[in-house]
């Protein structure tokens, strides 16, 4: 009997051993089906395909909509009971509504002394803080007492009642951030016991960002999360160039709504064509966006601002401050910051947009601008 020998080099030591022909097939087989599995493992990784999943629901009294496009299983079901109990206990925080609320039970306080609030809560504060500073004012959390006033918060008498400029003084008077100092320590005080906040101005946004942690922490990459018509979207979307958003504009035509991609980015919008009433002393209705100048609504032609920021908290606060400036201090204002913002105005029963500079360099004409 012939044995036939194949030789083989080791490629670390560079010795040569002689196998038996038999042996040597054995081992040629098992290579090559060894590279015929991980070859067909590649190949079937690279064209998985990830499935877009959607979640949405009612909380916060409005809709909420959640996104992810993913290319392994995970539980659906139990990604909605995660989402729907953030959301809950996010409600419990920042709700100026529901009476078992944090932000609740700090405006029924009525004391001077320090207090501890919920650290998410003292968190808000702070960046609200900083946009007060940012905006000379104009973007003030401490309206709560003239927003009830006026019948657009959870102690006003009537949405149709129009205050007397006496009353309006009054309210001013229990308004104002420096009279809220915030203490080390998840600390607060009131200098003034009847002072109220009102953080609905970046309020959702901060939720969405908590959504999006959420996400993040369970390997979410390629979501988009949506709150009440603020959005925030991570990842490349489903064609590659982010998630497709459309752009509120303050009108009822629907076929000048623009859509932009958002990629890492969100998107909020304020106006005054959301919440309003008919008011018999201005020819425009009341809106419930508040001028600290004057204690009464914004009076203004600007109906609507897009802003654009890497956090959904940003984007909510920045919609709101350029919306109580008008156009022409907020465009200042978004040139000076380099927002990403675009402004919708009434002109002659027509909707006009301008744009800042950081917009119509990230959105050229190409995406609809």
């Amino acid at each position: 009997m012939v044995i036939l020998f194949n030789t083989y080099r080791s490629p670390k030591s560079g010795i040569n051993f002689y196998l038996p022909g038999w042996i040597g097939s054995i081992l040629s087989f098992l290579c090559l089906a060894s590279c015929l599995w991980l070859g067909g493992c590649t190949q079937q990784d690279a064209t998985k395909v990830p499935t877009l999943t959607k979640l949405s629901g009612n909380a916060l009294g409005t809709t909420w909509m959640v996104q992810v496009l993913k290319d392994q299983t995970f539980e659906k079901v139990k990604l909605q009971k995660d989402i729907v109990q953030n959301l809950e206990a996010a409600d419990k925080i920042f709700s100026h509504w529901r009476p078992d609320s944090e932000l609740f039970q700090f405006n029924a306080n009525k004391s001077s002394n320090d207090m501890v609030i919920h650290p998410q809560l003292h968190g808000l504060l702070k960046h609200a803080q900083w946009m007060h500073r940012e905006t000379a004012g104009l973007l003030d959390p401490t309206l709560g007492p003239l927003v009830n006033l006026w019948g657009f918060g959870p102690q006003g008498n009537s949405r149709s009642t129009i205050p007397t400029e006496q009353q309006i003084t009054k309210m001013r008077k229990i308004t104002g951030m420096e009279n809220l100092e915030m203490l080390p320590k998840g600390r607060v005080r009131k200098k003034i016991p009847a002072l109220q906040l009102d953080l609905s101005a970046s309020a959702k946004g901060e939720i969405i960002d908590q959504i999006c942690d959420l996400l993040e922490r369970l390997n979410f990459e390629n979501y988009l999360v949506e709150i009440g018509g603020e959005v925030r979207a991570n990842g490349k979307g489903r064609g590659g160039k982010g998630w497709i958003v459309g752009l509120e504009n303050g009108g009822s035509r629907k076929d000048i709504i623009v859509s932009v991609p958002l990629r890492n980015y969100a998107v909020a919008t304020s106006g005054t064509y959301r919440i309003k009433k008919t008011n018999p002393k201005s020819h425009r209705s009341a809106s419930h966006l508040l001028s600290p100048k004057t204690g009464s609504p914004i009076e203004h032609n600007l109906i609507a601002v897009n802003a654009f920021a890497p956090t959904a908290r940003d984007a909510d606060a920045w919609a709101t401050a350029l919306m109580v400036m008008g156009l022409q201090e907020g465009m200042k204002k978004a040139e000076e910051m380099n927002l990403v913002a675009r402004f919708c105005k009434e002109v002659d029963d027509k909707i006009e947009f301008q744009y800042s500079t950081a917009y119509q360099r990230l959105f050229s004409a190409k995406n609809n601008l």
